[in-house]
C-alpha cells in the first residue's frame, strides 16, 4: 500500500509540474520539454508527438519539435475553454524527459480585443467560398508580400511595417522561410540551417523568424508563410524538406499562419508530401500551395490535404514581363475557372501585377485595378505587393523589370498602400461575400482587357457592385433585379463617394454614367434601406 501511495505521488508530483496558468482560448500555449538522452542531432533524430483531450470529447494531435541544447518545446492553441489535458509519445522510449509527459491547461475565454483571437482561428466551411472566423466571421483576405523581412528586416523595422499595414487594413502578411536570393543570414547574423543542406535546423534563426510572427498576430495580422518544401533552395530531396516542414508547422501551431509548401512552383510530387507532413502537425490551421504564375492553379483544386485555392495571375517578372492586358485578363479569367470548379473552395489571388516605377510608366493603377478584378470574378481576397516592400530593397536594379531602387520606406508610402485600404474599407462596408459574379449581365462590354469591366451581385439581388477600369459608361440588364435599388458611385483611387439615381424594378437596361474627372470608377447598386 505505502509502495503504491509514493507511486501515485510522484506521479502526481511530476504531472503537477507541468500543470500551467490558466491560458485565453486562441491564444498561443507553449510547453518546455528537456531531454533526458543527448542526441547527435536532435532536429533530427527524435520525433516527439502530442496529443490534446479537452472538454465535450475533443481531440486532436501535434508534434513538439526541437529549440536548442536539450529543449524541445511544444505548442497549441486551444480552441475551447475548458481542461484540457496532454501527452507525449517520443520515438525513442529511453528519452524520458520527451516520452510519456503529461499535464493540464486551463483555458478560459478571451476578453482582450485582439480581432484573432476574439473571434477564433480561421476556418473553411463545406459548400462556402470564403473563410471566416471560428466564430463565423466573414475574413477578407486583403495581403501584402515582404517576402524576405523574416531575413532582412530588423525587428524595429518590422515593427514599423506592421504598424502601417494594420493602419491601412491590411489583413495579411506573406512572407518565405529563408530563400537564398535573400541572403544567407538574419539581421543579428543567424543562419537558417546549420551545416550543409536541411539537416540541422539553427534554433536562433527560427526564434528571431517566429517573433517577427508573432509580433504582426499581435497586431491583429493573420501572416501567410511559403515555401515549405523548399527553405533555403529549390528542391531538397522528400524527406529533408518534409521534415522541415512538420518542424516549422510545430513551431508555429500556437500561430495565426496559413501555410504553403510550394512558392511560385509548377506542380510536383514534392508540393504534396510537404502539404501532407504539415497537415499532420498542425491539424486546424489552413493549408494552400503558391503556384506560380505559369500553373494552372486547378491542379489544386480538389487535394485533400489544402483547404483552399491559390493562384498566381501574374506579378510580371522576368524579361518578358505581362503586359497590363494580360495582368488584367488573368485576373479575371483565372479566377473565374477556379471558382466555377468543383467541389467549392475559396479562391484567393495571392499575387498580380505589383507596384514599381516599371508599373508606374505602364499603368499605375494596375495593383488596385487586378484586386477589384479578382475580387468582382470570385475571389475571397487579394494580395497586393509594391517594390521596396516585396524584396526589401534586396534586388539590384537591372535584374527583373519588377527591381527598383526603392527601400522599404520608400515602397511603405507608395499611394497603391492607400488604393487597398480604400479598397479593404469599401469591401468592409458591404456584405461582399453574398455577391457572386455576373459579367455576363455588362451589354457594352469592352474587348481591350485593360478596360474589361467585371460585375458581381447577389442572389437576391438586394447588391450588385460593378468596376470600370476606363469606361465612360456601363449599360446593364437590370432585369434580375426584382426590387428597388439606389445607385452610388465610389473612387477606388480617393474614396471619394457619389449618390447615383434609384433603379425601379422591371427596367430590361439601364445605363451609368462613369463620373467626370475619375479614372476608374465603382458602380453599386444596393437596396434602400
Amino acid at each position: 500500500m505505502t509502495r503504491m501511495f509514493h507511486a501515485v505521488l510522484i506521479l502526481a508530483m511530476s504531472n503537477a509540474a507541468f500543470a500551467s496558468d490558466a491560458v485565453p482560448v486562441w491564444t498561443r500555449w507553449d510547453q518546455k520539454l528537456v531531454s533526458s538522452k543527448e542526441y547527435g542531432n536532435p532536429y533530427a533524430d527524435v520525433t516527439v508527438s502530442v496529443r490534446y483531450e479537452g472538454p465535450a470529447g475533443q481531440s486532436f494531435a501535434g508534434f513538439g519539435f526541437w529549440d536548442g541544447d536539450a529543449t524541445f518545446r511544444i505548442r497549441c492553441m486551444f480552441p475551447a475553454p475548458g481542461r484540457w489535458i496532454w501527452r507525449t509519445t517520443c520515438s525513442d522510449p529511453a528519452g524520458t524527459g520527451l516520452h510519456g509527459q503529461t499535464g493540464t491547461v486551463e483555458v478560459v475565454p478571451y476578453t482582450g480585443d485582439n480581432p484573432l483571437y476574439r473571434r477564433g482561428y480561421l476556418q473553411v466551411e463545406a459548400g462556402r467560398r470564403y473563410l471566416s472566423y471560428a466564430d463565423g466571421t466573414p475574413f477578407l483576405w486583403i495581403g501584402d508580400t515582404p517576402w524576405p523581412a523574416p531575413m532582412n528586416a530588423s525587428l524595429d523595422e518590422w515593427q514599423a511595417y506592421v504598424q502601417d499595414r494594420r493602419a491601412k487594413q491590411f489583413t495579411v502578411l506573406q512572407v518565405f522561410c529563408a530563400s537564398e536570393w535573400a541572403g544567407t543570414n538574419d539581421t543579428e547574423g543567424n543562419p537558417p540551417f546549420l551545416g550543409e543542406g536541411l539537416a540541422k535546423w539553427n534554433p536562433a534563426y527560427w526564434q528571431g523568424y517566429e517573433k517577427k510572427i508573432r509580433h504582426a498576430n499581435e497586431q491583429g495580422l493573420l501572416v501567410f508563410v511559403i515555401g515549405l518544401m523548399e527553405p533555403v533552395k529549390r528542391y531538397p530531396d522528400a524527406e529533408p524538406a518534409c521534415r522541415f516542414a512538420r518542424n516549422l508547422a510545430a513551431r508555429l501551431m500556437g500561430d495565426f499562419v496559413i501555410l504553403s509548401p510550394s512558392f511560385d512552383s509548377n506542380y510536383m510530387e514534392l508540393a504534396d508530401q510537404a502539404a501532407v507532413a504539415t497537415r499532420q502537425a498542425v491539424p486546424f490551421h489552413l493549408i494552400t500551395q503558391h503556384p506560380s504564375s505559369a500553373q494552372d492553379a486547378r491542379i489544386y483544386h480538389d487535394k485533400p490535404a489544402l483547404d483552399f485555392t491559390g493562384l498566381q495571375s501574374g506579378a510580371g517578372w522576368g524579361s518578358n514581363p505581362l503586359s497590363p492586358a494580360t495582368a488584367s485578363r488573368c485576373a479575371i479569367q483565372c479566377t473565374s475557372l477556379l471558382y466555377q470548379m468543383t467541389p467549392v473552395r475559396p479562391v484567393v489571388n495571392l499575387e498580380a501585377r505589383y507596384d514599381s516605377e516599371f508599373n508606374q510608366k505602364q499603368l499605375p493603377r494596375l495593383p488596385r485595378s487586378c484586386g477589384y478584378l479578382t475580387l468582382l470574378s470570385g475571389a475571397a481576397g487579394y494580395t497586393y505587393g509594391c517594390a521596396g516592400i516585396w524584396n526589401w530593397g534586396q534586388c539590384a536594379v537591372g535584374k527583373d523589370p519588377q527591381a527598383s531602387p526603392w527601400d522599404w520606406r520608400t515602397g511603405l508610402r507608395q499611394p497603391s498602400s492607400t488604393e487597398m485600404k480604400i479598397m479593404a474599407d469599401f469591401f468592409g462596408k458591404i456584405e461582399w461575400w453574398r455577391l457572386a459574379p455576373c459579367h455576363e449581365l455588362i451589354r457594352d462590354q469592352a474587348e481591350d482587357w485593360t478596360r474589361r469591366m467585371v460585375m458581381a451581385k447577389t442572389d437576391k439581388g438586394d447588391l450588385a457592385v460593378a468596376y470600370l477600369p476606363d469606361n465612360p459608361a456601363i449599360r446593364i440588364d437590370t432585369r434580375s433585379f426584382a426590387i428597388p435599388l439606389r445607385a452610388r458611385w465610389h473612387n477606388p483611387r480617393t474614396g471619394e463617394q457619389l449618390a447615383g439615381e434609384r433603379i425601379e424594378p422591371g427596367t430590361s437596361e439601364v445605363t451609368f454614367a462613369h463620373p467626370a474627372g475619375w479614372e476608374d470608377a465603382l458602380l453599386v447598386l444596393a437596396a434602400e434601406e
